[in-house]
């Protein structure tokens, strides 16, 4: 069997398609993230209403969607070394990885930045006074030449890139050292990939193997990483990227996976509209020294390394919550990886000239695509009409006709082919005039319209039901794109989102220095209260300490907020600014040096004991070397 298959040549139209499938997912993702509701804020929050489907969207796709194109990458690189020789491979990634990586870092990178007001977050303050060229000086090369201390850890989502180099250079350094030994293929995982991959319920051995790498990610969540790269981030997809070796050398196993493909999805369902939330929760409820644990091993502000700072409880804890967390998404990521590889071999092995376009412009569509999604997305966050599903809609059909007229007008017919398709087509090739954008749209406008008349309909039941939720003052308050909003309310008492936040708690999780407008005091007298604590026991003062905000901290303590209510941890927020002393770089040191003081003239008491009966004066003197009674 396994000579055989080493002879086999034929192409992999299935597998193809679904790495690039995993690819075009992140235009859907990269819409979803600017829709979603006002508990999920971050750099992308500014829409009022936001609406389930998009988290929802935004779970599922990241449960699985990178996992998958691990594997496929490392099934395709082990197919090019089998067909062509180990040089091939290194030859052809470097054109094919290497290249576009380096011009979306150099050419893409700052243009998305610029486009995104400076990055960090949309709405702020980053560019004031800025010329373009400032702007994009201040964007460039990680901040090597804006005139500011320390890196910009940013790459955008070329992060997906970058540890695919690794892995790569990874595998290249080790093949020759194995196989100089004389080993061609390790028993113990071949029989593993065996018994995972062919067995219908091989999946949960397979959960069993990624568990204990999923359990140590700082977030079950995992969003990306930059350059900085977390060692376990890295390792935890290298385990996908040796499967995927392991499925090409026991390919056969694909009639297995595809036999058992809709019991993997099936199987999925039941998890996957009940998993995010609390995912959502066990993240945000984490011990405050989880801020200061970290795989990373080089620091961007001091531009130096470090060995990993590995604190147990920020990893440890949550107890069994966490390990059945953890299970299940381990769970449902093998699911639905062999479902929908399953599915595809049993739909797509044989060729499809609408499948082959779609996994031909895949690398070209995930390159290019994310400054046409999220300045389109940004903008459709201010139109005043519409649900906020129908317009996150509305935002996917018009990125997704934008990026394809880019890749039919300069990619697929130029040199730009040649590195994003392997090789150029003609376009008096066959079929290549049902692939031009209005043979394409001509086709898809029916179900355009009716997908369209069905999330109008939908957007309009969800917005209604939120719309007396407060989700506006809620997102107002971290966001701060109007004043005028908060200032015509009389009241905001009582508005709290799905963990208990106020919109006093949203306001202080933003960094003060960027933005547009203080809506603190507009808070304090619209009648939130400032010692309101969320479901975590956490109040606005405790938010403002960890982010170490320091004016919004003293506008907070002038107004009555009691230092010394803690959170379901026993910590305070002196216990905050003492835990976040042991974090890399001085200016940090200094910032909660700094907050230590303010709170213990505001009457702090630094002997309060946390969960684990530690007081703040223990904290201080295990990461400072300053002593408490100095403070």
């Amino acid at each position: 069997m396994n000579q055989q298959a080493q002879n086999d040549n034929q192409r992999y139209h299935d597998l193809d398609f679904i790495r690039a499938a995993a690819m075009l997912l992140g235009l859907v993702l990269h819409v979803c993230i600017f829709f979603m509701p006002p508990e999920k804020l971050f750099w992308g929050t500014g829409e009022y209403i936001g609406d389930e489907v998009n988290r929802q969207f935004l779970n599922f796709i990241h449960l699985f969607r990178m996992q998958l194109f691990f594997m496929m990458a490392g099934f395709f690189a082990q197919l090019v070394i089998d067909r062509k020789g180990y040089k091939h491979l290194v030859g052809d990634r470097c054109k094919r990885v290497v290249l576009p990586f380096l011009a979306g870092v150099i050419i893409l990178l700052p243009i998305h930045q610029v486009l995104m007001n400076g990055g960090g977050v949309y709405y702020n303050n980053a560019f004031d006074g800025m010329g373009l060229f400032e702007r994009f000086r201040s964007v460039s090369l990680f901040g090597l030449v804006d005139g500011n201390p320390g890196l910009k850890d940013r790459l955008i989502h070329f992060w997906f890139l970058f540890y695919l180099l690794l892995i790569y250079g990874a595998h290249f350094a080790l093949r020759p050292i194995v196989r100089g030994v004389g080993i061609n293929k390790v028993g113990v995982f071949d029989r593993l990939v065996r018994f995972g991959l062919g067995r219908r319920f091989g999946f949960l051995a397979l959960a069993a193997l990624t568990f204990p790498f999923q359990y140590l990610l700082l977030n079950l969540f995992f969003p990306p990483s930059g350059f900085n790269v977390p060692i376990i981030d890295l390792v935890f997809y290298s385990v996908f990227y040796c499967f995927g070796i392991g499925l090409y050398n026991n390919r056969d196993l694909l009639k297995a996976i595809a036999s058992n493909c809709w019991f993997f999805l099936l199987i999925s369902i039941p998890f996957l509209f009940l998993v995010s939330s609390p995912t959502d929760r066990l993240d945000l409820g984490a011990p405050v020294i989880k801020d200061i644990t970290n795989w990373t091993i080089f620091d961007t502000s001091s531009q130096e390394f470090f060995w990993p700072s590995l604190h147990l409880e920020g990893i440890f804890h949550s107890g069994l919550d966490k390990v059945v967390l953890t299970f299940v998404r381990a769970s449902l990521c093998w699911t639905l990886c062999l479902g929908f590889l399953g599915l595809a071999h049993r739909m797509l092995a044989k060729p499809k000239p609408s499948i082959r376009y779609l996994a031909d412009s895949a690398y070209w569509v995930y390159w290019v695509h994310l400054p046409i999604t999220f300045k389109l997305s940004f903008l459709g966050q201010q139109v005043p009409w519409g649900s906020s599903l129908f317009r996150s809609y509305l935002v996917l059909v018009l990125s997704t006709f934008l990026v394809y007229w880019t890749y039919n007008k300069f990619v697929r017919y130029t040199w730009l082919g040649d590195f994003f398709m392997g090789r150029r087509r003609k376009k008096s090739d066959p079929l290549e005039d049902s692939f031009k954008i209005k043979s394409l749209m001509s086709r898809s406008f029916p179900v355009l319209i009716l997908l369209g008349f069905m999330t109008f309909l939908l957007g309009a039941m969800l917005d209604y039901e939120r719309s007396d939720q407060g989700s506006t003052v809620l997102v107002e308050a971290y966001t701060t794109r109007d004043s005028r909003l908060l200032e015509s309310l009389k009241n905001v008492e009582g508005i709290r989102d799905h963990y208990g936040n106020t919109p006093l708690h949203n306001a202080a999780r933003r960094n003060e220095n960027t933005r547009i407008y203080d809506p603190i005091p507009l808070l304090i007298e619209k009648g939130s209260p400032v010692n309101a604590t969320n479901d975590f026991g956490r109040t606005p003062l405790f938010v403002a300490v960890r982010g170490a905000n320091r004016q919004d901290v003293l506008k907070l303590l002038e107004a009555g907020a009691d230092p010394n209510i803690p959170d379901s941890y026993g910590h305070t927020p002196a216990h905050v600014a003492a835990i976040k002393l042991g974090g890399r770089g001085s200016a940090g040191r200094e910032s909660y040096t700094k907050l230590l003081k303010d709170l213990s003239k505001y009457g702090a008491n630094f002997k309060l004991t946390d969960y684990r009966g530690r007081t703040v004066e223990s904290w201080i003197d295990q990461f400072s070397e300053e002593k408490a009674e100095t403070l």
